[in-house]
């Protein structure tokens, strides 16, 4: 039997590997906390794609005169992408006759009252009236 002078086992102490818990247990959560913020800005980056295409989608169809571009303020509810969406058009008239002002605004919430203070995406045009 070997005294503790002579010892030939080696090994970590208690110490080291407290702290290399420490150091991986903060590491960790860093991790975790950079993987959380990537997925809510990857969540809210699609939402506003989404929500810019719906308004692009309205935009056009106004130009080319699928929509009447007679109805002033219009909210409806559309589902695209496997989502619920309110959809808002504002049409104004310009100082010029044959063109007309278009506001279209998209949000996601559920809730009217919501949607309409929380838009995803916003497009402003001018659109051209053919008489």
């Amino acid at each position: 039997m070997c005294n503790l002078k002579c010892s030939t086992e080696r090994g970590f102490t208690l110490l080291e590997v407290m702290v290399a818990l420490v150091i991986f247990a903060t590491l960790s959560l860093a991790l975790f906390s950079a993987l959380q913020h990537i997925t809510r800005t990857s969540s809210a980056l699609s939402e506003r794609t989404l929500a810019t295409w719906i308004a692009d989608n309205r935009l056009n169809e106004l130009r080319t005169g699928i929509r009447p571009t007679d109805s002033h303020p219009s909210q409806e509810r559309i589902h695209f992408g496997g989502r619920e969406w309110w959809l808002f058009c504002t049409i104004k008239p310009t100082t010029f006759p044959n063109l007309l002002q278009v506001q279209v605004a998209v949000a996601a919430e559920a809730n009217l009252q919501r949607a309409r203070q929380y838009s995803r995406a916003q497009l402003n045009a001018l659109i051209e009236v053919r008489p």
